[in-house]
């Protein structure tokens, strides 16, 4: 049986003869096992999570003859608290360490957990950290290796199965070009972090909080959107834009008003074109007021009635539109209260999309504007259990991550280059990095000596994590064929030239 049996490669190996294990917890090994004599120790290790008591109990037990853990370093997550009140407390009937709360893996047996804590003596020497230190403790440390079962205990283990992954509790930000991108992004964000929940409905659901969905480059005209056959409706049941301007089907109920329409108690269109007592075209007073002040921060239509919704069994879950011109430009946010992500959100994208273009059409027949960004807020983005199974098969078959290489940043680009050391006078080589505008303007010069260093001075420049990896990966390149004293072997995007 080959020992230990998790995590090998992050263990050092001391005297087999031992019986003293050393946990380290967050302390680097290399600051204190140099000075250490091998034979002072078995094993010597970290322990950097809770879930690593687990693993050490697991290989405890493969291996029997260790029966003391000397625990000594930094404790920077609890990890080695919740050691010490394992060994004082034990486990509680959910397998969790008695008033600590971590969880131990659900295979190990509490008899065998037991086993190890009466076994196994623990010496708690936390924020011991010197090595002269650990050295003259291990010395007074009992050494004998007398197993305390006759053979290995092993345990099956298999691998968690992923059911939420942890997350901000709020503030979520998409950033994609069109509905279809960002669509898919939302599922994969919502089924991916989203916590479980019940509802008022009779189903669970999966849930975010204040997801903001920035979607930049998705044409306002309904014939041109980025509409995808995997999407809950058709591309007829959204609807076209008629010869006489409106629109039928979806985004005609979205934009119109229509109070012929059967089975509903209104639509937004209704709430947008006819609010109150169908006093109130809001739209038209939108782009009104966008007439009179380019500048205003007035233009915003309700969809809300606080007067009625709500005590309905079916208030509007759009509540707010605001447009704002901002350089020629028409941005538009929307504010939804609930937002069903899956059957909901892209029939909602695209009609406000259309009312963008609905309002950049008006606005150009007195000055030029283009539409610019459609910002959706949604404060509950939610998917329901009954729709998990197909979303999950949307995911498998049509979202890939976006390659970093690839994402624009709108904060700017950059452009990595090495100096070389300047031989005559003795000056040493640099990274070299310039930014620039999304539109190619020089905007500073930056110098380091290392990505590390580098990352510090950029890290205020960049508003992608993508963008963020790729630059740590082309800095890292460059750090190492500096201190090659090889700078031609750095090109950006390419490989090293070894």
């Amino acid at each position: 049986m080959d020992w230990p049996l998790y995590f090998a490669q992050n263990l050092a190996l001391g005297a087999p003869a031992s019986g003293v294990g050393l946990c380290l917890l967050w302390t680097p090994q290399e600051r204190i096992l140099p000075a250490l004599s091998p034979g002072s120790y078995a094993v010597a290790g970290n322990l950097y999570s809770r879930d690593g008591i687990s693993f050490l109990v697991r290989n405890v037990l493969a291996r029997p003859t260790i029966r003391a853990l000397v625990l000594c370093g930094k404790d920077m997550t609890g990890s080695g608290a919740a050691l010490v009140a394992l060994m004082l407390h034990g486990i509680d009937a959910n397998h969790c360490v008695v008033g600590e709360g971590t969880r131990l893996h659900r295979e190990l047996p509490r008899e065998a957990i037991e086993l190890f804590r009466r076994s196994v003596r623990l010496i708690d020497a936390r924020d011991t950290t010197r090595p002269e230190a650990i050295a003259a403790l291990l010395a007074y440390v009992p050494h004998h290796a007398e197993p305390f079962v006759p053979e290995a205990l092993i345990f099956p283990y298999s691998e968690p199965a992923l059911d939420t992954l942890p997350a901000e509790s709020s503030g979520f930000v998409v950033h994609a070009p069109t509905v279809r991108s960002a669509h898919l992004a939302l599922l994969w964000h919502v089924m991916s972090f989203g916590q479980r929940s019940g509802t008022q409905h009779s189903s669970d659901q999966r849930e975010l909080l204040d997801v903001m969905t920035v979607v930049s480059d998705e044409p306002v005209a309904p014939d041109d959107c980025s509409y995808a056959d995997w999407m809950p409706f058709s591309l007829e049941s959204l609807g076209q834009r008629q010869a006489d301007g409106r629109f039928s089907r979806y985004l005609g109920q979205f934009l119109h008003t229509d109070h012929a329409l059967s089975g509903v108690s209104y639509t937004y269109g209704d709430r947008l074109r006819a609010y109150g007592h169908g006093s109130v075209d809001q739209i038209a007073a939108m782009i009104d007021d966008l007439r009179r002040s380019r500048h205003s921060r007035r233009a915003v239509a309700t969809v809300w009635n606080p007067e009625h919704d709500p005590h309905s069994s079916n208030p509007p879950c759009l509540n707010l539109v605001q447009a704002r011109l901002c350089d020629d430009v028409l941005h538009v946010t929307a504010y939804f209260r609930s937002h069903d992500i899956y059957r909901a959100w892209a029939m909602n994208a695209f009609g406000l999309r259309a009312l963008q273009g609905l309002l950049t059409e008006a606005l150009q027949k007195v000055a030029p504007v283009k539409p610019g960004d459609l910002v959706i807020i949604s404060q509950s983005a939610h998917i329901y259990a009954h729709d998990w199974e197909v979303v999950n098969d949307v995911l498998a078959h049509h979202y890939r991550p976006a390659n970093p290489r690839l994402v624009r940043d709108p904060r700017g680009s950059f452009v990595i280059s090495l100096e070389p050391p300047d031989a005559t006078t003795d000056v040493g080589g640099a990274i070299v990095v310039r930014h620039y505008t999304p539109e190619g303007e020089h905007l500073q010069t930056l110098q380091g000596m290392s990505a590390r260093e580098l990352g510090r001075q950029l890290s205020p420049y960049i508003s992608n994590v993508n963008h963020a990896i790729y630059l740590g990966q082309e800095l890292q390149k460059a750090e190492i064929a500096l201190r090659w004293g090889n700078p031609e072997a750095y090109r950006q995007d390419r490989e090293l030239d070894v």
